[in-house]
C-alpha cells in the first residue's frame, strides 16, 4: 500500500493506493454518510445510505440538496464523515454537498473507476452542471482523504479502464515525460491490470495532479489550468452530444485538436501532435471525431465551447503541449478557436 499526504493550502490531504484499502476508514471516529450509484452495493459499516443515479444527469442540484437534507434529517455536524463513493458523478455531487453543509464536513473520496482515481476524486473542485454549462455551479473543496483500493478495477469493463487512460495520458503528455515513457513501454500490463505498475500509474498520475493543485489550488495563478488540456473542446464534445460521448473519449479527442491547434499557431514542437496520436492510439482511444460513434451537434458544441469557465473576454486561456511533459498557457482568440475547432469537429 502508498500511504502519503499533500499539503494543499490550509490542508492536508492523504492518500492510501492499494487494494482492500477501505479497512482504513473503519477506525474514524464520528458518523459516517456515504453516497453512492444506486448499481453499487457497498459493505461499508455507514450510519447513513444514500443512493443517487449515475451518470451526467445526477449532477443536479437538486441532488445535492437532497444529500444536504438528509443530512440534516439524520443529525450530522462538521465533525462528521461523508463518503463519496462511485465514479466522477458521484464524486462531483457529494463533494459540493459535503462543501456546503454547515460550510463544510470531513469528505472521503473512495473513486470506483480509473478515472475517479487520477482525476475526479483529486483536486477539491466539487460541482454540478448547469444548462450546456458542465460544472457551471461549484466549490473548491479539499477532501480530508483519498482511498483508493484497486479491488475495485478487478470488475472495472475494459472500455471504461481505457476512458480512464485518457486522463493519465493527459498527465503524460504536459506534465510527466517519464510517465509517457513509462505508459510507452507497459502496455500490455497495465491493460491486464498489473497490480505492481497500475500502483505506478496511478500514484504517479496522483502526484501529478497534487502537484499542480498544491502550486495553485483556485486556479488563480495560471498553473492549475493545464490539467485543462483537452478539455476545452473535449466538454465541447460532450455538450454537443447531450453527454451521451463519455468524458474520458471526448477528451482523448480534444487533446488531439489542441494538440494540432498548438501546432498550428506555432507552440507546439515539430513531432508533438504525432507523439499524442500515438500513444492515445497505443490504448485503443479515439482520435477523431467518426470514431465517437455519437452525433455532435456542431453548434451547440461551439456554444457550450465560448461559455467555457476559462474565456477572457474575446480570448480563452488554453495550455498548450510545446513538447512531451512541457506546456504553456496561452490566450487563443476566440474566433481563431472557434474556426479551429470547427474543422476538427467537422463543421462547415
Amino acid at each position: 500500500m502508498i500511504d502519503f499526504s499533500e499539503k494543499i493550502c490550509c490542508s492536508e490531504v492523504r492518500v492510501k493506493i492499494g487494494r482492500e484499502v477501505l479497512g482504513e476508514l473503519d477506525s474514524l471516529q464520528g458518523k459516517k454518510g456515504i453516497v453512492h450509484p444506486r448499481t453499487l452495493r457497498t459493505q461499508l459499516k455507514a450510519d447513513l445510505d444514500i443512493e443517487i443515479e449515475d451518470g451526467e444527469r445526477g449532477k443536479d442540484i437538486s441532488v445535492a440538496m437532497r444529500i444536504v437534507d438528509e443530512l440534516l434529517s439524520s443529525g450530522f455536524t462538521r465533525g462528521d464523515y461523508l463518503i463519496a463513493m462511485g465514479g466522477g458523478t458521484v464524486l462531483d455531487v457529494t463533494g459540493f454537498s459535503a462543501s456546503i453543509f454547515m460550510r463544510g464536513l470531513n469528505l472521503i473520496n473512495v473513486p470506483t473507476t480509473l478515472l475517479g482515481m487520477v482525476d475526479a476524486a483529486i483536486g477539491g473542485k466539487n460541482g454540478v452542471n448547469y444548462r450546456l454549462a458542465k460544472n457551471m455551479i461549484g466549490t473548491f473543496y479539499q477532501p480530508f482523504m483519498i482511498v483508493e483500493d484497486l479491488s475495485f478495477l478487478d470488475t472495472l469493463p475494459v472500455e471504461e479502464f481505457r476512458r480512464g487512460m485518457a486522463e493519465v495520458i493527459k498527465y503524460a503528455l504536459v506534465l510527466d515525460k517519464e510517465l509517457y515513457d513509462f505508459l510507452s513501454l507497459n502496455h500490455d500490463s497495465i491493460m491486464k491490470r498489473n497490480q505492481d505498475v497500475l500502483e505506478k500509474v496511478i500514484y504517479s498520475s496522483v502526484k501529478d495532479k497534487l502537484f499542480v493543485v498544491s502550486e495553485d489550488e483556485r486556479e488563480t495563478k495560471g498553473v492549475r489550468i493545464v490539467l485543462n488540456f483537452g478539455h476545452t473542446i473535449g466538454h465541447a464534445i460532450e455538450a454537443g452530444s447531450d453527454f451521451k460521448v463519455p468524458h474520458g473519449l471526448a477528451i482523448s479527442v480534444g487533446m488531439v485538436c489542441e494538440a494540432k491547434i498548438a501546432e498550428e499557431m506555432g507552440y507546439a514542437e515539430e513531432g508533438v501532435v504525432e507523439d499524442v496520436l500515438w500513444l492515445l492510439q497505443l490504448y485503443g482511444l479515439p482520435i477523431s471525431m467518426d470514431q465517437l460513434n455519437a452525433k455532435v451537434e456542431v453548434e451547440r458544441a461551439l456554444k457550450s465551447m465560448l461559455m467555457d469557465k476559462k474565456r477572457r473576454g474575446e480570448e480563452t486561456l488554453m495550455p498548450f503541449p510545446t513538447r512531451i511533459g512541457n506546456w504553456r498557457s496561452v490566450s487563443v482568440p476566440n474566433d481563431t478557436l472557434v474556426s479551429f475547432s470547427k474543422q476538427c469537429l467537422g463543421g462547415n
